[in-house]
């Protein structure tokens, strides 16, 4: 089974804030790709 990543419309929203000092909660059900999430937009922001 090859694993694909679905992009979150929440993303871009995210990337909105992160120049912004508030705190950003990512919550949701358990395996709903809350971390993978978070890790692809880490990896794209530190380049």
């Amino acid at each position: 089974m090859k694993n694909s990543y679905v992009k979150r419309k929440l993303e871009s929203t995210i990337l909105k804030y992160l120049k912004t000092p508030e705190i950003i909660a990512v919550i949701g059900p358990r395996q709903s790709g809350k971390t993978t999430m978070l890790f692809r937009l880490y990896q794209a922001y530190k380049m």
